[in-house]
């Protein structure tokens, strides 16, 4: 992947107020994440975004494009990923190993957050980021429970 550092403010905050994911968020806080610019990444179709396994402990914001989450083992695909999704938020709360693959369909660009983005932001931000993940995985967690019945 590389990093994208072409795109301007206007465009960056244009994209971050079309996503779920920064709904909660003040326009003072999205100024602050155009700011980490350097966090935002391309990667083109057929690449790993991340590879199942690795140690990385940042998770990203599908911003444009689609990817696909699947397993290494069988190529079996267990999520479609869609401009406002976001994936790789285990690895960031727990520092563990990647758990499966994701990998763009076509060209997509991304916001990586990883740790020292986090600790840059004020703690309410934080605390909005925080909200989603755990949104996201209670979610993830009901459906899985649901499924059992």
């Amino acid at each position: 992947m590389k990093g994208i550092r072409l795109l301007n403010r206007v465009k960056i905050l244009n994209i971050l107020n079309k996503i779920d994911f920064f709904s909660a968020f003040n326009p003072g806080e999205k100024n602050m994440i155009v700011d980490t610019r350097s966090r935002f990444v391309a990667a083109d179709e057929g690449e790993n975004i991340i590879v199942q396994g690795e140690r990385d402990s940042a998770f990203y914001i599908l911003l444009h494009g689609k990817a696909h989450v699947e397993l290494e083992e069988n190529q079996k695909v267990l999520a479609a990923l869609e401009p406002g999704d976001f994936f790789g938020e285990v690895s960031f709360l727990t520092n563990t190993p990647r758990t499966s693959n994701v990998v763009a369909d076509e060209t997509c660009i991304l916001f990586r957050f990883d740790k020292k983005v986090m600790n840059s932001l004020p703690p309410m931000t934080r605390e909005k980021i925080k909200d989603k993940i755990i949104a996201k995985l209670v979610n993830l967690l009901s459906a899985k429970n649901e499924s059992q019945k």
